[in-house]
């Protein structure tokens, strides 16, 4: 193990990909790790690490950084690259389509694994069909280590502490999330088509939802008796601030259950129901997502409709999603809030805020690689040796949230 990497990037090449390579560049001149890259093309692999010296000021990256050519296609590469690393970041997605041959070539190779996913299906699936063996070869698969979702189960997770340490019993928790921009538009779009191609796929096939949670979570969780009107399509207040909500239909929900789920049931922790939220500015805007909302999601049903949504996803987006992806200064233009509200027992509120840089790239990237860090130097602070975690159950003992605000994210109580 010790001649290993300590982490490798497969994916490098990819836009969000090119992101994590330059923020790897940095942490391991900081932290003096070993590390490299790893996908299909030897080329564009070079390609990547020279504009990430180009972007980071360290030089002569391309000729100092291993480079590994793996293809998912190929059982064997994929084992061999996961060989060379005691941390394997994957940024190959979409997920249901390439991520299940990773998890198993890092399982052989008894490597830990982590990914930027924020696809419910294939995180599920990955914990239904592979805890037993990650826990069996000692070995953490941690999925959705980017903003999708991250922010949310870490967020929950460190209220949750937080109100156990002052005897605090929580009835549910809300959170609201919001992306801000400091220049009035942007050139192209602010979703790369990976991620669209994923929630194409992904809103397409859940269905199959409904059978792989009655497999994995066959205990209901009692939670708590609180009844709590919805705020979705309303507009509401919190801490003086009014805006507009409509459901969060990303991960988080998925996600954050299923840290409560392992709370609860290895850890015999009180679950804590989440409801979380898209932050709008107006009703105009709600009535704009509901119509595209409404689009999307009746063209995934059938065939010639994905095709539809795949071939034009500006079109279908009002030009939020492009192919080429929104510019590296759009990205450093954004920023995001997520606002958690926590409802307890005896009808009290707190408030919480976890805020930081642009989430979906320049974030995305920062939180993954925290993550592989914490896996390199605080692997004993698991909650077991191996397994299949949540971000929350994989991290939530660890330094992770104060490694975090030195990084340029603040979770702060109001």
């Amino acid at each position: 193990m010790s001649k290993r990497l300590d982490v490798l990037i497969f994916g490098a090449t990819g836009y969000t990909g090119q992101y994590v390579v330059e923020e790897m560049a940095r942490k391991a001149k900081q932290f003096r790790f070993k590390w490299g890259v790893a996908g299909r093309t030897a080329n564009k692999l070079k390609q990547s690490l020279e504009e990430a010296s180009n972007v980071t000021g360290i030089e002569n990256l391309a000729s100092n950084i291993d480079m590994i050519i793996a293809n998912v296609t190929n059982q064997q590469s994929l084992v061999d690259m996961c060989g060379h690393t005691k941390v394997l970041l994957n940024c190959v997605g979409p997920y249901r389509h390439y991520g299940e041959p990773v998890v198993q070539a890092c399982l052989q190779a008894r490597t830990h694994y982590i990914d930027i996913c924020g696809e419910p299906q294939f995180l599920e699936t990955i914990q239904l069909q592979y805890d037993g063996q990650a826990k069996e070869n000692e070995i953490a698969i941690v999925g959705s280590c980017g903003f999708d979702s991250l922010v949310a189960d870490l967020g929950v997770e460190m209220i949750r502490q937080e109100c156990e340490t002052n005897n605090i019993d929580i009835a549910l928790i809300e959170s609201f999330f919001v992306i801000n921009y400091s220049t009035p538009s942007v050139s192209r779009g602010v979703i790369h088509f990976a991620t669209w191609e994923s929630a194409v796929y992904g809103l397409s096939q859940a269905y199959r939802l409904q059978s792989i949670r009655r497999k994995l979570f066959p205990q209901k969780l009692p939670y708590a008796n609180y009844k709590m009107k919805s705020k979705s399509f309303t507009k509401t207040t919190v801490n003086g601030k009014s805006f507009w909500t409509i459901p969060f239909i990303g991960s988080d929900k998925s996600v954050v259950q299923r840290s409560q789920y392992f709370n609860y049931t290895v850890l015999n922790k009180k679950p804590i129901r989440f409801l979380p939220y898209f932050q709008l500015s107006s009703f105009t805007a709600v009535v704009k997502v509901i119509f595209y909302g409404l689009i999307f999601s009746l063209f995934t049903k059938f065939k010639l409709g994905m095709r539809l949504l795949l071939q034009f996803p500006r079109f279908f987006s009002a030009g939020l999603v492009t192919t080429e992806g929104p510019t590296r200064h759009d990205c450093e233009q954004a920023s995001f809030k997520m606002t958690f509200v926590t409802h307890t027992e005896n009808k009290q509120k707190l408030i919480h805020e976890f805020a930081g840089m642009d989430p979906g790239y320049i974030g995305t990237s920062k939180l993954s690689i925290a993550c592989a860090i914490m896996l390199l130097q605080e692997s004993d602070r698991l909650p077991t040796k191996g397994g299949v975690f949540t971000p929350a159950t994989a991290f939530g003992r660890t330094s992770l949230m104060k490694f975090l605000e030195t990084e340029g994210f603040s979770f702060t109580k109001k």
